[in-house]
C-alpha cells in the first residue's frame, strides 16, 4: 500500500468515518460513503499532501470513486 493511499484511508475513517474494510476498488461516491461536502474535504487534503491544484470539474466519480481511482488520478497528474 502506497503512502498515498495510508493517508486517503486514514482521513476517509478519521473524518468522514468510512469503514476501514473498504477495499481500494471500492465505490465511495456512489455509494454514499462520501457525500459532495466529504469530497470538497478529500480534495483539499489531496491539494495539501502533493502541492497539486484539483480542478473542481475533476472532482467526479470518473476520478474520484474509489480510493484506486483517486490514486491512479493523482498520479497521472504528477
Amino acid at each position: 500500500m502506497s503512502d498515498l493511499e495510508q493517508r486517503i484511508r486514514g482521513f476517509l475513517r478519521d473524518e468522514l468515518g468510512v469503514d476501514e474494510d473498504v477495499s481500494a476498488d471500492d465505490s465511495l461516491i456512489t455509494s454514499g460513503r462520501v457525500d459532495s461536502a466529504g469530497l470538497v474535504r478529500l480534495a483539499a487534503l489531496l491539494e495539501r499532501e502533493t502541492g497539486r491544484i484539483i480542478p473542481d470539474r475533476d472532482l467526479t466519480p470518473e476520478h474520484f470513486d474509489s480510493i484506486a481511482r483517486i490514486v491512479a488520478y493523482v498520479g497521472a497528474r504528477g
